[in-house]
């Protein structure tokens, strides 16, 4: 069977207009994805009857399955069905299952039936049913005499999902000779530029798999992507071009696969034993509430502060003390002197004013530190950068300890067994 092209277009106005994060395009090409199914192009139109047969009759030049959501309500401005009818050919007749279910859903909220509502059981002749139990808009799935497939889903995500899930991904599956599967590499402390510099013969060159570098907030990463028969065949491919990609930058790549840099300080937390207190001057607590909010975070966080300033902070943790001139000092200082108040092994404290960022992580005998000019962007920005530079030091921190205690054990096995 040859390959078929999807498109997906996402109906609505307020999608348009950005009123509503359209959230549902990013999970049905995520899905599309994992059916290894070749996705090019994401459509958003707004409810406007000509407008969208011209947006459906060019996603029919391009591809030969459409997926849709939205305007399938039952009022005047919902023109899916409608607009789908009539590219594909197909006359709109109400269909009794769909009328059924409809009733059904209104005596089961015991209200009764809006005679509108019968509009949401006009489906194009020759149309599959896709029952909606969360709501009242049923999909269906069209098709017309050129090879063309239109699935129409409800707008609303908790409708939506349920039903790509349970009952398009099964009829899409058939379609599907391969799986495209993608493994992320998360990079800090390294820009998009740089990173693609010295991965630049692996980005050029690759084919299957391919490397993607792309920027994010406060951090990059490198997409590989494969395709192939199965999921084993594919993570066979992309193991090789993984591992150089980790070979080559080094402690900038922070994991495979992970969902951020926080998962994974919590991680090390774990394994080293230890508890870390975060104190926050000028960034509104957003490094505690990141390490709180991961993945075993709650286990390894300990009492958290955050002020405006620096002197509230030790006001607060270290009264008494006077700290350096030097914000990195500073931090050093104030990081040492609140581990004891705060009962943690481990205590972060993080300076932000202005462009002006600072950070220290004491550990168990050892305090390190960093300072950093960021560039005009931005308070969220600052932010963002200053957690992102504090997680790093204390990644970094915990990836020597636990490297230098695992060359201590394996040192003095071999000194045992010899």
């Amino acid at each position: 069977m040859d390959r078929k092209r999807c498109e997906i277009i996402c109906v609505g106005t307020e999608l348009l207009l950005g009123d509503v994060l359209n959230t549902n395009a990013q999970y049905l090409a995520q899905g599309l994805s994992r059916l290894g199914l070749d996705l090019y192009v994401q459509t958003v139109v707004g409810d406007n009857l000509e407008r969208m047969k011209q947006a459906i009759k060019a996603a029919m030049g391009r591809a030969e399955i459409l997926l849709f959501t939205g305007g399938l309500g039952p009022t005047s401005d919902d023109l899916t069905r409608e607009a789908v009818a009539a590219c594909f050919g197909r006359e709109l007749r109400h269909d009794p299952e769909a009328l059924a279910e409809i009733r059904g859903y209104y005596a089961l909220t015991r209200r009764p039936m809006p005679p509108s509502n019968e509009k949401q059981a006009l489906l194009p002749e020759g149309g599959i049913l896709l029952k909606n139990p969360q709501g009242t808009a049923p999909g269906c799935i069209v098709f017309d005499d050129d090879g063309h497939t239109a699935v129409l889903m409800p707008g609303p995500p908790r409708e939506m999902r349920p039903m790509f899930d349970n009952l398009v991904v099964p009829f899409l599956r058939q379609f599907s000779g391969s799986v495209l599967l993608s493994r992320v590499v998360r990079v800090v402390s390294l820009g998009e530029s740089r990173m693609e510099e010295m991965l630049a013969d692996l980005i050029r060159d690759g084919v299957n798999p391919t490397l993607a570098p792309y920027a994010r907030e406060g951090e990059a990463m490198v997409r590989v992507t494969a395709r192939a028969k199965t999921r084993e065949e594919a993570l066979e491919l992309t193991e090789p071009a993984v591992r150089e990609t980790l070979a080559r930058l080094g402690r900038h790549a922070y994991g495979v696969d992970v969902p951020d840099l926080e998962t994974v300080v919590a991680e090390l937390l774990a394994r080293a034993g230890y508890k870390a207190s975060f104190l926050e001057a000028g960034g509104g607590g957003l490094a505690a509430l990141r390490l709180q909010s991961a993945r075993g975070g709650a286990a390894v966080c300990g009492p958290c502060l955050s002020a405006p300033s620096m002197d509230a902070l030790t006001a607060l943790a270290a009264p008494g003390e006077t700290l350096p001139e030097s914000p990195a000092d500073a931090c050093a200082l104030l990081a040492e002197k609140a581990k004891a108040a705060l009962g943690t092994e481990v205590c972060l404290v993080t300076a932000l004013s202005g462009t002006q960022a600072a950070c220290a992580v004491s550990l168990p005998g050892e305090t390190r530190r960093y300072a950093q000019t960021l560039p005009s962007r931005g308070a969220d920005y600052y932010r963002v950068a200053a957690a992102q530079a504090a997680f790093d030091l204390l990644r970094l921190s915990l990836l020597d300890r636990l490297e230098g205690a695992g060359a201590e054990k394996a040192k003095a096995g071999g000194n045992a067994a010899g």
